[in-house]
């Protein structure tokens, strides 16, 4: 078997590679076309996408196909594993780190504005009832009304989001506009998505809690399914249900992760937020990746 020489990002020489270890590396973000490479009968390093052996790990990806029918995939099992999704954004985020801590942060300061406008006519009714203790029917549902019309927009930018870190995973050009790409086609798809996911969910937390945090791990791709397969917002809920309640409780578990990851840049003087956000977005779409790609075949 052939043995390959790289030059890490680290500048330092690493040898005896094999061929399956670098596309395996490409795959995952951690080489790319210009990375310095040397064959064992070489005399000299050069770019990796310059072996014609590589040549089809950097072809452009083709985007992902709708699925035919969902129950093509719904006859298909998976392994979630949590720390190889967290180590491959990780990768991820490194090797594109400005735009991806850029192009993050841009939409995360467009929800918190979205957050902080809402709040202007939430906040003195919720003070109200801190302060005052003046509970009303009237001043509750007009809190929790302007929250679930405000999941909507959050949901259209968060799928932009989740577009543009599809595209990088799979090895696409990604752009900011590709970050707004939930204002495309899919918006109204999406806008109903946010808008019945929060009222079923307000709805099962109201009844019991639990049926509440059920529906929200059941949920949880819902979003890339609609603006990455193109689906319809309740074919999307549906699909993934069924899929997560697979294994419902590993989802679960990779959200406590997500979520003790995301604590973790605000512990790091909040700034740390900046990384560890992408961090867990890139994690969340390498286990959409695993759950709905297709299987292999031939």
């Amino acid at each position: 078997m052939a043995t390959y020489s790289i030059i890490g990002g680290d500048q330092k020489e690493y040898g005896s590679v094999t061929g399956d270890d670098l596309r395996r590396w490409i795959a995952e973000g951690r080489l790319n076309a210009q990375t310095l490479t040397k064959a064992e009968s070489d005399a000299e390093f050069r770019p990796l996408s310059t072996f014609p052996e590589f040549a089809d790990a950097f072809a452009p990806s083709v985007a992902a196909p709708a699925l035919a029918t969902p129950s093509s995939l719904e006859e298909q099992d998976y392994e979630l594993d949590i720390g190889r999704c967290i180590s491959r954004s990780w990768e991820l985020v490194k090797n594109n780190f400005w735009p991806v801590v850029g192009v993050s942060t841009l939409i995360l300061i467009l929800i918190v504005g979205f957050g902080q406008i809402i709040g202007l006519f939430t906040r003195p009714v919720i003070n109200a009832m801190i302060t005052q203790h003046q509970f009303s029917v009237g001043g509750i549902s007009f809190v929790v009304l302007l929250n679930i019309l405000a999941t909507p927009v959050n949901i259209v930018l968060t799928a932009g989001l989740l577009k543009y870190f599809l595209m990088l995973i799979r090895g696409e050009p990604a752009t900011v506009g590709d970050a707004f790409s939930g204002f495309g086609p899919m918006i109204g798809q999406l806008l109903l998505l946010g808008l019945v996911m929060s009222l079923l969910i307000l709805i099962g937390l109201v009844l019991c809690v639990i049926p509440g945090i059920f529906l929200q791990v059941a949920w949880l791709f819902s979003v890339p399914l609609v603006i990455d397969r193109q689906m319809n917002f309740w074919n999307a809920m549906e699909l993934s249900r069924k899929m997560v309640c697979k294994h419902w409780f590993m989802v679960f578990a990779f959200l406590i992760v997500y979520g003790l990851v995301v604590m973790a840049g605000i512990i790091a003087c909040c700034i740390g937020i900046l990384v560890t956000v992408p961090i867990g977005l890139g994690a969340w779409m390498y286990a959409y990746e695993t759950i709905f790609s297709r299987p292999q075949t031939g």
